[in-house]
């Protein structure tokens, strides 16, 4: 019997690159898009409309690129301020978690000169920070408590950088002491990225010397990713220290990721295509 292996043909080579091509376009036109509403709303920074604005344009971004989101876990803090702390695998993650919570975000300062992603960010009111440095950790962590104090919501990746999904790095501290500072909670979610049949991908990772392009590439090669976001229950921050509360976040997110035993939490999934 001969081998039922099915080989690509040059049409379904073409049929790819046609459908690739197709949604780097779109890409590009939901981020000039998006530009062009962050520029004429750039004044309602942090409003409800301007929240409503990022989930839009996140949404849109995300469905561009084919990457759809699922929500599982207790309910974000949609009402009020909270601090989220969250795994990093993916230059996704922003516009996944932008799509749910609407929310600012720290990112390290060399984002700003990428593609793409660093318009965005500059755009939709992203603290950058600049790595290793002391001082710059501390005046970012007096501006988030700012921020949460006058009601904001705002996502830090405690790694300090992006894994390839299959590990947590270690947490460091130093912008959780915000979220004690203003006295409002913390809440950590969990990320990770799986293909359309619930298999895990490393996909979505944008790790070691990868340039944003060779990350785009890859995603878009994909006929369609699952952003998969757990959110854990809110830990209040008065009575903590961030040591503790980075602990208590971490060890939330190994055991969503099924990395450690489990944190007994969470309410019935809930589904969100982008």
């Amino acid at each position: 019997m001969g081998s039922l292996t099915h080989h690509p043909t040059h049409e379904d080579r073409t049929t790819r690159w046609t459908t690739r091509a197709r949604r780097a376009a779109r890409l590009a036109v939901e981020v000039a898009y998006a530009t062009w509403r962050s520029r004429r709303h750039a004044d309602a920074l942090g409003t409800p409309a301007w929240r409503r604005q990022v989930e839009a344009s996140s949404a849109r971004l995300l469905s561009a690129v084919a990457v759809d989101v699922e929500v599982r876990g207790a309910t974000p803090l949609l009402a009020g301020p909270v601090l989220l702390v969250a795994n990093h695998v993916s230059w996704l993650d922003v516009q996944a978690l932008g799509a749910v919570v609407g929310t600012r975000f720290v990112a390290k300062s060399e984002v700003r000169d990428w593609p793409i992603v660093g318009t965005m960010a500059s755009r939709f009111g992203t603290l950058f920070i600049r790595r290793g440095h002391r001082r710059d950790a501390l005046r970012v962590k007096n501006a988030i408590a700012k921020l949460l104090v006058t009601g904001e919501r705002v996502v830090v990746f405690p790694e300090g950088t992006t894994t390839d999904g299959t590990r947590v790095a270690p947490f460091y501290a130093a912008l959780l002491q915000a979220a004690i500072d203003a006295a409002i909670p913390v809440q950590p979610v969990a990320v990770r990225y799986r293909e359309a049949d619930g298999t895990p991908t490393g996909a979505a990772a944008f790790v070691d010397d990868m340039s944003f392009a060779d990350s785009l590439a890859r995603v878009l090669a994909r006929p369609r990713l699952v952003a998969e976001l757990t959110f854990g229950a809110p830990i209040w921050a008065a009575d903590k220290s961030r040591r503790d509360l980075a602990a208590r976040c971490r060890a939330f997110i190994l055991s969503a990721l099924g990395f450690a035993a489990p944190v007994p939490l969470a309410p019935p999934a809930v589904r969100r295509a982008a």
